[in-house]
């Protein structure tokens, strides 16, 4: 993208007032957009991202306005998910543009360089007089290379070049914020982990990425989210694995966080493996949320004696313990440090051999480790006492 190389150098006029001068909607009864435009988007030559933007939203599907976005990222994520905005879950049948043409209000545009972004607010209609804005995001417009015509990015990519660095250490490419201090002490305590289970379990690291940044906001400014309703409460450590694109971001842990690199490890090798032993698997090895297994276990613990009349035969219906401890990791991290010290590596490969369902995670427990589904309240007693 033209122009790219240059995208510290920020410049142009931030129009946060556009808010005043432009927005539209769509309703689900009509296709017509209502546009109000005053002769400052001319004025501040922001007409032709602002309107590139607009008919993208105003496509029928995605695959019909792909031809507003880049054809690099169309032909690398699909003609239908190129556009990587992840709350996919708010938008019905998978109809991300559809969706969105019905509540998005533009905010601003800002240039940079010869970069636009464009600034928006996606709003959810409640009842007749109430409404809520799960987020407001961000992409960018520029000019595509090979066609010389403004065309519309993910802000993923871009964001990191503008507000990131990045170092090569152990064959891991760390990205992380321009002002951290690159600690190489908690990069090396890290990979001596992942040599641990590469060594253990045959299994090899192959060169990922791995994007880390202070907090919790900073990770939702990557991806293009100036505000985001998961922002609210505890600021606590977090990650995410995308194996199939060989790379994991996390916030609140630094140059460490084994759990999420794990995941680009033992997810290809076990693809049918039950979600409790792959979650306790990297749980047991990598720790959680910034706390080892044994943390966890010990927050279980006072939360299991002050509720010693909770039932865990149906022990899959566990969600949470609380906003730290997951049942999924703490307790399938139990059964796979049981697997580990009583057959070690080979015994924790039969437990990952069974099938994801109910009844494999069942069979399992109890072929391999000797716990009955029938006896798990039993087996919690025991162990906590």
């Amino acid at each position: 993208m033209k122009g790219f190389n240059k995208l510290h150098k920020i410049s142009g006029v931030i129009l946060f007032f556009l808010i005043f001068l432009f927005s539209f909607k769509l309703t689900a009864q009509s296709s017509r957009v209502d546009l109000n435009l005053s002769e400052n988007a001319i004025l501040f030559k922001v007409s032709e991202p602002l309107n590139l933007w607009l008919d993208f939203l105003k496509s029928e599907n995605a695959k019909q306005a792909s031809k507003y976005w880049n054809k690099i990222e169309v032909a690398q994520f699909s003609d239908s998910t190129y556009f990587q905005l992840m709350d996919s879950y708010y938008f019905e049948e998978g109809n991300l543009i559809k969706t969105l043409n019905r509540g998005t209000t533009v905010l601003s545009i800002t240039q940079i360089d010869t970069l636009y972004k464009i600034t928006s607010m996606y709003r959810v209609e409640i009842d007749d007089s109430l409404s809520a804005t799960p987020f407001i995001f961000s992409i960018y417009a520029g000019i595509e290379r090979e066609s010389g015509k403004l065309k519309l990015y993910n802000p993923f990519p871009i964001n990191q070049k503008l507000l990131m660095q990045e170092k090569v250490y152990n064959n891991v490419k760390y990205i992380f914020p321009k002002n951290h201090q690159f600690n190489r002490k908690l990069a090396r305590k890290q990979m001596k982990i992942i040599t641990l289970v590469e060594k253990e379990f045959h299994v090899k690291l192959k060169k990922p990425t791995f994007i880390f940044t202070n907090n919790r906001s900073e990770i939702y400014r990557l991806l293009g989210y100036e505000f985001h309703f998961q922002e609210i409460g505890a600021d606590i450590p977090f990650g995410k694995a995308f194996v199939s694109d060989n790379y994991v971001y996390t916030s609140g842990t630094g140059e460490f966080c084994p759990h999420e690199l794990i995941h680009l490890l033992i997810n290809p090798k076990w693809t049918t493996a039950h979600l409790w032993f792959i979650e306790g698997f990297a749980t047991y090895f990598g720790g959680s949320r910034g706390k080892t297994l044994d943390w966890h276990l010990n927050n279980l613990k006072k939360y299991y004696k002050s509720h010693l009349r909770e039932d865990y035969t149906n022990l899959l219906d566990k969600k949470n313990v609380d906003e730290m401890t997951d049942y999924r990791y703490v307790v399938g991290g139990l059964f796979v440090k049981m697997a580990y010290e009583k057959g070690g590596a080979e015994l924790v490969k039969k437990l990952m051999s069974y099938e994801d369902t109910d009844t494999g995670f069942y069979k399992a427990i109890e072929i391999e480790l000797g716990i009955k589904k029938e006896n798990l309240n039993q087996f919690f007693l025991e162990y906590f006492n």
